[in-house]
């Protein structure tokens, strides 16, 4: 039996090897990366597209304007916004940081905005069994918005770092709470 990133659920998890710093308030977690060989973030972001393509992930890359280099879908209803940014330090020292926002597919917001309206619509018709049965189809639609989301979070996350341990990327913050400045000069 083959195993595909799009089955998360028979994808097999490495602990985590860098802290994510999560905003709950922005859905999005940010990971940083040291690295001496002077990669750049379209080499990334190319890395990260060349991994997920032949997994079915539908991807759109940024025309300039955008506030993400990527957009990467699963599915209908999820997508996380990737932007790369990149702090030279001289020679091939570089710093790379990773922004992965979770947000909702156009088709997902529609469908919230659409059982709304037909709740209220119902309501005010005096039919409160079809605004029931409305809201509970909305929340169970939700639920299912949350996961996928989620999922793709995860996923992302997984893909990131093995790139980075392609690419011998360092994490900044480990999950021991030291830095990698701290875990090399230390025995």
């Amino acid at each position: 039996m083959t195993q595909t990133l799009t089955q998360a659920d028979l994808f097999q998890f490495d602990l985590p090897a860098s802290r994510v710093n999560i905003s709950w308030r922005d859905r999005a977690y940010e990971l940083s990366y040291w690295t001496e060989t002077g990669i750049e973030k379209e080499n990334l972001l190319q890395k990260v597209m060349d991994l997920l393509v032949p997994c079915k992930y539908f991807i759109a890359m940024a025309q300039g304007w955008s506030d993400w280099d990527l957009e990467i879908y699963q599915g209908i209803w999820s997508k996380v916004q990737l932007k790369v940014c990149t702090e030279n330090h001289g020679g091939n020292k570089r710093v790379l940081r990773v922004r992965c926002a979770l947000r909702m597919s156009q088709l997902a917001i529609m469908a919230m905005v659409g059982y709304c309206l037909f709740t209220i619509v119902a309501i005010v018709l005096g039919m409160p069994k079809v605004a029931t049965v409305t809201i509970a189809v909305g929340m169970l639609n939700s639920a299912f918005i949350l996961y996928q989301n989620f999922q793709l979070g995860r996923i992302l996350y997984q893909v990131l770092e093995i790139l980075a341990k392609r690419v011998y990327l360092l994490p900044i913050q480990t999950n021991s709470n030291k830095s990698v400045l701290e875990s090399v000069l230390q025995p």
